[in-house]
């Protein structure tokens, strides 16, 4: 059996994220407590606003470079994602020191995007229909 050479698509997977953080909140509210589910609410937007502004940074990155833009607007670009990573940081402890969000709740929330990316990355490899060659 071969693979195909299909990749999702990053709306793809905001959208499966945005489904998981739901369900994963609402099962958390039921299950475990209010809090908690607030917890994954908020870690599950943070990371959905993180790859949102990371393939904006991205597309603005390789626009910059097809248009033959170069020096220092260029190093400012590429620069700018690893600076998101540290606002990104800096938020979620503002987050943490003056909301006090849940930390279970939170990881659960970010644990979704990794679960998306899973099962898009299966859905898109299923898509192919890859099957074994035929035999003579």
């Amino acid at each position: 059996m071969t693979l195909s050479g299909q990749m999702p698509t990053i709306a793809a997977i905001q959208r499966t994220n945005v489904v998981l953080i739901a369900v994963s909140a609402a099962v958390l509210a039921i299950f475990v407590a209010t809090p908690a589910a607030l917890g994954c609410l908020i870690g599950g937007l943070v990371v959905v606003a993180n790859l949102w502004v990371l393939s904006a940074l991205g597309r603005l990155v390789l626009a910059a470079a097809g248009a033959g833009i170069s020096g220092k607007a260029a190093k400012l670009g590429v620069a700018a994602i690893p600076l998101k990573l540290l606002i990104v940081v800096g938020l979620v402890y503002l987050v943490f020191s003056h909301v006090h969000v849940d930390p279970i709740g939170f990881g659960a929330g970010v644990l979704t995007q990794l679960t998306a990316i899973i099962i898009e990355t299966g859905r898109a490899s299923m898509d192919g229909r890859a099957v074994a060659p035929e035999r003579e």
